[in-house]
């Protein structure tokens, strides 16, 4: 019983660990979240702890470049809006001034 308790507590904070890690990129984030809970994931089901953490870092890697690109996706969308917004002002102002000088000018 105390050795379940004391690999829950390795796992549980092997999986934590790389959330703090500022200095890693996503895709090594990915595979270490995904290693140790596949490697605990392995270990409870058949004794194949490194096999588990092995496929889980490769998952975990993946799903980790899968959320990157999506990212990517929405930040160039979200740029693209904002280009759009910022043209339409430029022309609505322009708009306005050309029918100020209008107005002002008797035409």
């Amino acid at each position: 019983m105390k050795a379940k308790a004391t690999s829950f507590v390795v796992a549980a904070l092997l999986a934590a660990l790389p959330l703090g890690a500022s200095a890693i990129g996503k895709n090594e984030k990915g595979c270490l979240v995904g290693g140790a809970v596949g490697g605990v994931g392995g270990h409870l089901i058949g004794g194949h702890g490194l096999l588990g953490a092995a496929a889980g870092c490769g998952v975990g890697a993946l799903v980790a470049n899968d959320q990157k690109k999506k990212e990517g996706e929405a930040k160039r969308h979200e740029d693209a809006a904002k280009k759009e917004a910022r043209r339409e002002h430029r022309e609505r102002v322009a708009a306005e001034e050309r029918a100020r000088n209008h107005a002002t000018n008797g035409y």
